[in-house]
């Protein structure tokens, strides 16, 4: 089977890192709401004056889907372009509404810090840029990624619309160019196939260990199969307004234990779900619907713990996901990994490793929901690290992500140096894969 690169293990790594705000007068801090254009009301130039509206080279488009699936969460991506040299910071507004211009459906923020909710005005929902999202001293244009959930029901064809602006970054108004425009998506009228859930096709999300192995309540899985979306790919996800997960991306719902499970991506082939902590047993059910159709309801074997440990490849082998507590960067060999800072671990030196699957928790945290207080797991795991037993600080969930463990561990000190150092944890008398990680004076 092979995986995608999940949002989970990016996360893990730690590359969605936010930059120092920098402050400005161009409303680097979100504009206020209700100046996109849309029905009636004003557009940036209400401030932002030198430039007439829709002048010079500068655009702003909006991406999403053609059609639309009632209750449906889909991905949105609004560019901000403009090649003149002049333009080096990068904002945006943009809202959502009916024919009748009430609000239609729900706006939520981006994992990258970039985008954020306004305050919503005649109980209309605006998002627009952060402070860091205006990314200063970048030129050409941005991308500003969030997601949308659709209506509960068909609502008619749709009204996006968004206000753009390309700005000198100075301390002033002055200069700026504003530009506006429109998207609207309509009900979707095509049949859906009905989604494809083979036997054993629920596996750890980490150690992608085979489908007739155990996974735990808790824990991140990958379902496998096929039409397990309306036809389109999301590789990340969102937070519903009460702080859960969102269930349900492009069409997709899983229902594990009768349970709607947290989705963190989704692909035709592929989704990422997290078991709810609720089902328990030796086993429970599991069931996709995509778009009011649904798979055979499929059983998957339970235990109360199931550990798996990421990998960079995300194939659950090779390199872990395993952070220098100095500096941030995997322990891995220097340059290994693309775009990711890394170098070896050293003898005594304190790791994080990233798993999911370590089972029951003090406290127990929801379903869907990160820890909002230190969250250890009621039994301690036994980490080996080149064969040799590595002192346990802690082991518990970590509080970026839903399902997420983290064990922080001391390498031992006699541990031999080397690029493919194994890596292995038990738990509950549970193995996890076997991973590596480099180890260096």
């Amino acid at each position: 089977m092979k995986n995608i690169r999940s949002h989970v293990r990016v996360c893990a790594i730690g590359v969605c890192l936010l930059a120092i705000p920098i402050y400005i007068a161009a409303r680097s801090g979100g504009p206020p709401s209700g100046v996109t254009g849309g029905f009636g009301e004003g557009n940036c130039t209400q401030c932002h004056r030198t430039n007439p509206l829709n002048t010079g080279t500068g655009s702003i488009v909006i991406t999403g889907p053609a059609t639309y699936l009632p209750g449906t969460t889909y991905p949105i991506r609004v560019t901000v372009a403009n090649p003149n040299p002049e333009s080096q910071r990068w904002g945006f507004e943009l809202s959502t509404r009916n024919q009748s211009g009430q609000q239609a459906g729900r706006l939520l923020p981006g994992g990258d810090g970039y985008t954020q909710l306004l305050p919503e005005l005649n109980g209309i929902q605006y998002i627009s840029h952060t402070e860091v999202g205006t990314r200063f001293g970048t030129p050409a244009g941005v991308n500003f990624d969030f997601l949308w959930q659709s209506p509960a029901s068909a609502d008619g064809a749709l009204q996006f619309h968004a206000a753009g602006n390309t700005a000198n970054g100075s301390t002033n108004n002055t200069g700026d160019f504003i530009y506006t425009t429109s998207f609207s998506p309509s009900p979707r009228t095509a049949p859906i196939p009905v989604p494809v859930l083979p036997a054993n096709g629920v596996v750890n999300g980490a150690s992608f260990a085979p489908g007739t192995v155990a996974v735990a309540p808790g824990s991140i899985v990958a379902v496998f199969g096929s039409n397990l979306s309306d036809g389109g790919t999301l590789l990340s996800s969102a937070f519903d307004a009460n702080g859960r997960q969102v269930t349900g991306l492009l069409g997709a719902r899983a229902t594990v234990g009768g349970v709607a499970a947290p989705m963190f991506y989704t692909t035709g082939g592929q989704l990422g779900i997290q078991i709810p902590t609720e089902v328990s047993g030796t086993s429970t059910t599991i069931q996709i619907s995509v778009g009011g159709e649904t798979s055979a309801t499929r059983t998957i074997a339970l235990e109360p713990a199931a550990p798996g440990i990421f990998t960079t490849n995300s194939q659950g082998s090779g390199q872990g996901v395993i952070v220098l507590a100095t500096g941030g960067g995997i322990a891995a060999a220097v340059g290994s990994i693309s775009g990711v800072t890394s170098r070896p671990a050293r003898p005594g030196e304190d790791i994080t490793i990233f798993a999911t699957g370590l089972g029951q928790t003090n406290p127990v945290v929801p379903t869907g929901a990160r820890p909002t207080t230190l969250t250890r797991t009621v039994a301690t795991p036994t980490v080996m690290i080149d064969g040799m037993a590595a002192d346990v600080s802690f082991s518990g969930l970590s509080d970026c992500c839903v399902g997420l463990n983290q064990i922080n561990v001391r390498v031992p000190a006699n541990t031999r140096t080397g690029n493919t150092i194994p890596v292995v944890l038990t738990i509950s008398g549970k193995q996890s894969n076997s991973v590596t990680i480099a180890v260096g004076n």
